[in-house]
């Protein structure tokens, strides 16, 4: 005689099985999480090499964080900004690889004339916004002579220059790239990426408080910006080698500039 499952039986079971998801989800939803935080550190890894490809082809020169040219349209839809990203793109061969899978905000300050924003291909400043709004910053201010400011076509725009890649003594431990975002900078409100991270130490001359405020407000360390842990992020260093770092271990100790900022000016201590 055949025996059908009682209800009791069928519930037992959905409860199983009802426990086990609860128990794998969270370990699938870690295990994606981790796959994609390896993919960005590879990412990282790419771009770290491209620039010494860079420097290798530019007489050890770093590259600047952008140069202007609204001459220079071999990009269109930069306007003729070109940020780093579009200075590693012909040794990268990929845009993806400047763009964190975890990193799809947009934000409304972020648009062109048509209200197309980050992500869209057919926007007008689609480049802009890829070089200007990448998921990792550069270590510009080390790692950049800031030659001033000049009025181009009537826009006052900042002038930079790459320094001499012989002059960081302690390459292991000089930032080159890390994650960031522009929240809480000209009016962005979201974490969108950012092509300029900073250092800890205030350089008042520059007219810049340092690690000041409250996080979540991104201008409290720097622009940096942990995707994967709030208070880590995905490092590449000037040798290339790319490493998950807490944020508060790239502020040394000290009082001074040279001191505080030690693990960005590239000096041997």
């Amino acid at each position: 005689m055949r025996r059908a499952f009682t209800l009791i039986e069928l519930l037992v079971v959905i409860a199983i099985i009802a426990i086990l998801a609860a128990i794998l989800f969270p370990v699938f939803a870690q295990a994606k999480n981790a796959a994609k935080k390896t993919a960005s550190l590879s990412n990282l890894k790419q771009i770290g090499t491209a620039a010494q490809i860079y420097m290798g082809d530019y007489d050890d020169t770093t590259p600047p964080i952008f140069w202007f040219d609204p001459n220079q349209l071999d990009y269109p839809t930069s306007l003729g900004f070109h940020y780093y990203p579009l200075l590693m793109l012909p040794y990268t061969k990929n845009e993806q690889i400047f763009l964190d899978s975890t990193d799809k905000f947009t934000d409304p300050v972020l648009t062109d004339p048509q209200g197309k924003g980050r992500f869209d291909p057919t926007s007008s400043y689609r480049y802009y916004f890829m070089g200007a709004n990448p998921s990792y910053g550069y270590n510009y201010r080390y790692l950049n002579t800031f030659l001033g400011t000049t009025v181009i076509q009537g826009m006052p725009t900042r002038i930079f220059s790459g320094i001499s890649a012989t002059s960081i003594d302690n390459v292991s431990q000089t930032i080159m790239f890390a994650e960031a975002t522009m929240k809480n900078l000209r009016g962005v409100s979201n974490p969108v990426g950012f092509a300029e991270i900073n250092p800890p130490f205030a350089i008042t001359t520059q007219n810049y408080l340092g690690w000041s405020g409250t996080f979540p407000d991104a201008r409290s360390q720097g622009q940096l910006w942990g995707r994967y842990d709030p208070k880590s992020v995905l490092v590449t260093w000037f040798d290339s080698h790319a490493k998950f770092t807490p944020i508060q271990s790239l502020k040394a100790q000290g009082t001074t500039e040279q001191e505080v900022n030690r693990f960005w000016n590239g000096i041997q201590n």
